[in-house]
């Protein structure tokens, strides 16, 4: 009994393990795009150039108060001073002494410090304009970003339904793969029997037939395994125990309402990031151009600078018309104006921010036909694919409907095996047909909705 309680305890231990080995995880679609967002470092890139775009912003903020201000120290050992006669010239006065000389014996360490800024008092409006310029950077670069996300986020939609179709034609082929067994079981029993009706044609073109259909049954298996590797790179999924699946069991097509081609132009228009990025760069351009105009005006400033240097062995001097550079303070401060005299080389700038401008413009005007050719493109594709859906379906049930006739013709001894055998590869055939018609018509639904600015996933419904 012993024994054979440590047996169970080993075989409970083990099955118990193997259950907690692979974890397996359901996701929708919504959800396998979250992740797949959230997991990927091609995003996390672009999102850096709006991190790039934020600092330059902050950096054109900072321009209004102290743009620039430098700190210069210095620092040595210096000699000090001998006075030909210390009695008549004291520590004051030894810039008087004609025959003063340096005392080699007599060293001390030097210190220099000198700070001088430059505030902006009147720029014209440039610092403003490089601020609005940079903001502008800020929302082109997000719309960049929103661009890029939605073209991800269309790929990870069309590989969420690509899964769902290699799980369909693996079905199909499954259950293909017995029907063929039995039909090939069927053909060689007549040939055995010495069926007469049966040509070495129907022969020849069963087997080929049959070595076709395990062609493509083995392109389903290869698919799917591709497709399997395919979510784990686009989840990021190293962990062999978990394993992410779709929570749909068979590929539907979306509910969706179909509206007119007018409908997903004004939601672009007011929704999509390319529209967004192109005008942003307009603007840009706009207060480039104000910027290049300012540079022909002068700028009021103020300047300021404060220096002090103290050396233990050079005394300060009493006289303000001389300056021991090794021992003194002094402080400036006032009002100035600053002015580019190349006044062609700012005739060039402004030239070459109005053709920016113009650029921006009819890139803003190629952009809007571009989006709107998109979106007929899309819609022509979407509607098209509905028609093959539909016709697909109503093909598949008068295949359904030949099938049946043909099996129990067959069943009754009326049938010829010639003829169910071509009634089965056409059923197979429009059975694929159909989850192809499927996966394309769900795919378009989110390509239209992408192209008009609408979430992907969101099937456009009446209100």
């Amino acid at each position: 009994m012993r024994y054979l309680s440590a047996i169970l305890s080993l075989l409970i231990w083990v099955s118990v393990a193997g259950a907690q080995s692979v974890d397996t995880i359901r996701i929708d679609v919504s959800e396998f795009i979250a992740l797949g967002k959230e997991r990927s470092s091609l995003l996390r890139t672009n999102q850096q150039d709006v991190n790039l775009a934020t600092n330059r912003l902050s950096q054109a903020r900072a321009q209004r108060i102290l743009p620039r201000i430098e700190l210069t120290t210095a620092h040595g050992l210096v000699p000090g001073v001998r006075s030909s006669n210390p009695e008549l010239y004291g520590d004051r006065s030894l810039y008087l002494d004609p025959n003063l000389e340096n005392d080699w014996e007599d060293w001390a360490i030097f210190t220099r410090a000198e700070v001088s800024a430059i505030q902006p008092i009147y720029t014209w409006g440039a610092i403003r304009s490089a601020i609005n310029a940079a903001k502008q950077g800020v929302n082109l670069a997000k719309a960049e970003f929103d661009a890029s996300s939605a073209e991800y986020e269309i790929q990870l939609y069309e590989l969420y339904y690509g899964r769902l179709l290699a799980y369909e034609l693996q079905r199909i082929v499954d259950d293909a793969k017995r029907t063929i067994e039995t039909a090939e079981r069927e053909l060689n029993n007549f040939l055995e029997s010495g069926e007469q009706d049966i040509e070495d044609k129907d022969i020849y073109q069963f087997r080929i037939f049959k070595h076709e259909f395990f062609t493509q049954a083995d392109e389903v298996s290869e698919n799917l395994k591709f497709l399997e590797a395919a979510w784990n790179l686009a989840l990021a999924n190293h962990d062999e125990s978990k394993v992410y699946m779709p929570s749909e069991t068979f590929l539907d097509p979306l509910d969706f309402q179909i509206r007119e081609v007018m409908y997903y132009e004004s939601q672009a228009s007011l929704s999509r990031p390319e529209l967004m990025q192109i005008e942003s760069a307009y603007r840009a351009a706009e207060y480039g151009l104000d910027i290049a105009k300012a540079s022909n005006y002068p700028t009021v400033i103020m300047a300021f600078s404060a220096a002090f240097a103290r050396t233990p062995n050079r005394p300060r001097q009493a006289n303000p018309f001389i300056r021991n550079s090794a021992n003194y303070e002094n402080i400036v401060y006032g009002i100035g104006v600053r002015q580019n005299l190349n006044f062609r080389v700012n005739r060039e700038n402004i030239s070459r921010s109005q053709l920016q401008l113009r650029q921006a413009s009819y890139a803003r005007e190629a952009v809007s036909d571009g989006i709107k050719l998109d979106i007929r493109e899309n819609y022509r594709r979407m509607m098209m694919s509905f028609s093959r859906l539909d016709n697909t379906r109503e093909a598949l049930d008068i295949s359904n409907e030949w099938l049946r006739l043909e099996q129990i013709d067959y069943d009754l001894g009326f049938g010829e095996v010639k003829n169910l055998v071509e009634a089965v590869r056409s059923n197979l055939e429009l059975e694929v047909q159909l989850r192809q018609r499927i996966f394309e018509f769900n795919v378009n639904i989110g390509k239209l909705n992408k192209s008009a600015g609408l979430p992907i996933i969101a099937p456009a419904h009446n209100e």
